[in-house]
C-alpha cells in the first residue's frame, strides 16, 4: 500500500511538473536538443560521417544525462524559489516519491529527442531484439545522473549555483567519458578512470549490442553490466543517506 501510494504520488508530481507545463509552453521541449545535436552535427561534419554512430550513441546518453544532472538546478528551484518542496514535506509524500516524480518529469521533456535517436539507432544497426537491453543500459545512466543531480540540489544555497552545478555534472558524466569518441583512443591509465563512470560502460555495451567488437584491457560485456549496476546502486545509496529532505 505504501509503495503504491508513493508511485501514484510520483506519477502525479511528474505530470504536474512536465505535461501540465508543456501544454502551456511547447518551447520547453526544444532546449534538450541544443547541445547533444550540436555536438552530433560537428562530429558528423568533421569526420565526414565516419563517427556518426558514435555520435548518435553519445547524443542519446547526453540527453538523458543532462536532464538527470539538471535536477541540481530544478531541485534547487523547487526548494528555494517556488517553495514547492515545503508542500511535499508537509504531505504524506516520501522523499523517494518526490525524487521519482521529478525524475519522471525530466524524462517527459526528453521525449522528442528519444523519438528521433532511438529509431535512428535501430536504423544504424541495433537489432530490435537488443533494444530492451540498450534501453536498460541508458536508463541506468539516466537514473545514476538523476540521483547525483538531486543529491547536489539539496545542498545548494544559491539558485544560480544549482544550474551551474548541473551543467558541470553533465560535462563530467556525459562529455568527458568516451561517449562521443572511441574509448580505444584513451591511454590505459586514463581508461581506468573512465571505468569509474557508468557512461563509459553504457556506450561500450551499446556498441557491442550493435555488433561492434570491443577489445579493451580489463573490460568485458559482463563487467560492463556489473559496473553499471554497482555504480547505480552506489548512487542510490548515497542519495538515500546524504540527500537532505526535512532541512529544506
Amino acid at each position: 500500500m505504501m509503495v503504491t501510494r508513493q508511485v501514484r504520488s510520483a506519477v502525479v508530481i511528474g505530470y504536474m511538473l512536465s505535461i501540465a507545463w508543456i501544454r502551456r509552453n511547447l518551447l520547453s521541449l526544444v532546449w534538450l536538443f541544443a547541445t547533444p545535436f550540436s555536438i552530433l552535427f560537428i562530429i558528423t561534419v568533421t569526420t565526414r560521417g565516419q563517427a556518426f554512430v558514435q555520435g548518435v550513441i553519445g547524443s542519446l546518453l547526453l540527453v538523458l544525462i543532462t536532464v538527470g544532472t539538471g535536477l541540481a538546478g530544478d531541485g534547487a528551484w523547487y526548494r528555494l524559489e517556488v517553495k514547492l518542496l515545503d508542500y511535499f514535506i508537509a504531505s504524506p509524500v516520501h522523499q523517494i516519491g518526490f525524487l521519482l516524480g521529478i525524475v519522471l518529469a525530466g524524462l517527459f521533456f526528453t521525449t522528442p529527442a528519444l523519438v528521433i535517436l532511438v529509431p535512428l539507432l535501430l536504423y544504424l544497426g541495433l537489432p530490435l531484439t537488443s533494444l530492451p537491453l540498450a534501453l536498460l543500459a541508458v536508463g541506468m545512466v539516466w537514473l545514476f545522473s538523476s540521483a547525483i543531480g538531486y543529491t547536489v540540489s539539496t545542498y545548494v544555497r544559491n539558485l544560480r549555483n544549482g544550474w551551474q552545478s548541473g551543467l558541470a555534472l553533465s560535462v563530467i558524466v556525459g562529455i568527458l567519458p568516451p561517449s562521443f569518441y572511441p574509448a580505444e583512443l584513451l591511454p590505459a591509465n586514463i581508461l581506468w578512470l573512465a571505468y569509474l563512470l557508468p557512461t563509459t560502460h553504457a556506450v561500450l555495451l551499446l556498441r557491442v549490442l550493435m555488433g561492434q567488437t570491443i577489445a579493451l584491457q580489463g573490460w568485458s560485456p559482463l563487467l560492463g553490466w556489473v559496473a553499471l549496476a554497482g555504480l547505480l546502486l552506489a548512487a542510490l545509496v548515497v542519495t538515500s543517506r546524504a540527500a537532505r529532505w526535512r532541512q529544506a
